[in-house]
């Protein structure tokens, strides 16, 4: 299974002015789409345009399930761009947040570089098929990765990664969450399906809140993802890296993000709530913990007043998505 993660500037900052694009010294060819979600940057007219479009769709997903504006930043698509430049550009036009994201092509070189690390006896052919196929498979993750940006200025505008984290300093399933919801709805839909076939073929793996809102990202640390990204990955000027991972860990990776955004559905479900994430995330970021929160919130949501309570509307939950699976 192949994975892509971005090591990028997260910075906090007043929102852009997005009235025009300004010129980034060192990529002065890029196309750009001013646009008031943010600057968009490419390759080409109409790469920009169709990255603004991403922007766009992930502005009015983040509102409708975070319960407030998205910040407005840049996002640059060009695999030349190093992140001393990120921070420098960012910081001189008073960025919230800058994503550095990759063209397909340039994905789907690095998809191969890493398919040949990890698996060197695969033939030159079926390489380049994969990496052509999971490149372009389910569209571009842009809008995900633009989730974590915007979370990121949002809640959590003055925090800096630690490197234990896998992004911001909220739960890790939280965080990733909030930047799945942003995909488009084929994504999400599929994810679903999985999420209903990993409780057919391994409910071993599904974990309830007790246990798996704790837990970390498989891909926790930045130390770590530095390592799988030499030994069996590649990484671009611009920090993007990707892994292709295997076995456990791949099992892990594809579990974890599965039941995140299953437990966001529950909770939005369960509470009748849309923007319930918001709430929680803007008490998490206040310095509330979860378990405080529930038990001051979780009543009036019918989630239950502790941890004990939420486990079981969980398991009630899952229950009924059983009972919606195809025989």
């Amino acid at each position: 299974m192949d994975t892509l993660f971005l090591l990028a500037a997260l910075l906090a900052s007043p929102v852009a002015d997005t009235a025009a694009c300004p010129q980034i010294p060192s990529l002065p060819a890029l196309a750009c789409e001013a646009t008031p979600h943010g600057w968009f940057y490419a390759d080409s007219a109409q790469a920009a345009r169709r990255a603004a479009d991403e922007g766009a769709a992930a502005a009015a997903t983040f509102q409708r399930y975070l319960g407030r504006a998205a910040p407005a930043g840049a996002t640059v698509v060009s695999a030349h761009f190093p992140k001393a430049q990120q921070d420098l550009f960012a910081s001189q036009h008073a960025l919230p947040y800058l994503r550095a994201w990759i063209p397909a092509e340039a994905k789907a070189a690095m998809i191969e570089e890493s398919l040949r690390k990890s698996m060197p006896g695969l033939p030159d052919e079926q390489v380049r098929a994969i990496a052509l196929r999971t490149s372009q498979s389910g569209g571009d993750v842009l809008r995900h990765e633009l989730g974590h940006s915007l979370y990121q200025s949002a809640f959590w505008p003055r925090s800096t990664p630690d490197g234990s984290r896998y992004a911001t300093p909220a739960p890790d399933w939280l965080d990733e969450a909030c930047a799945i919801l942003m995909e488009p709805e084929a994504m999400l839909a599929d994810r679903r399906s999985q999420f209903r076939a990993l409780l057919r073929e391994a409910a071993a793996q599904v974990r309830p809140p007790s246990e798996f809102l704790a837990s970390p990202h498989p891909l926790a640390g930045a130390d770590y993802r530095a390592q799988l990204a030499a030994r069996n990955g590649s990484q671009a000027a611009n920090s993007v890296m990707t892994a292709t991972l295997s076995g456990d860990t791949a099992q892990a990776h594809a579990a974890f993000y599965l039941q995140s955004l299953a437990v966001a559905d529950f909770l939005i479900e369960r509470s009748g709530r849309q923007d319930l994430l918001g709430e929680i995330s803007q008490a998490l970021a206040d310095g509330m913990n979860f378990d405080a929160w529930l038990a001051a919130n979780g009543p009036r949501h019918r989630l239950g007043a502790d941890i004990e309570a939420l486990d079981r509307n969980w398991l009630a939950w899952v229950d009924a998505q059983r009972h919606t699976m195809a025989p």
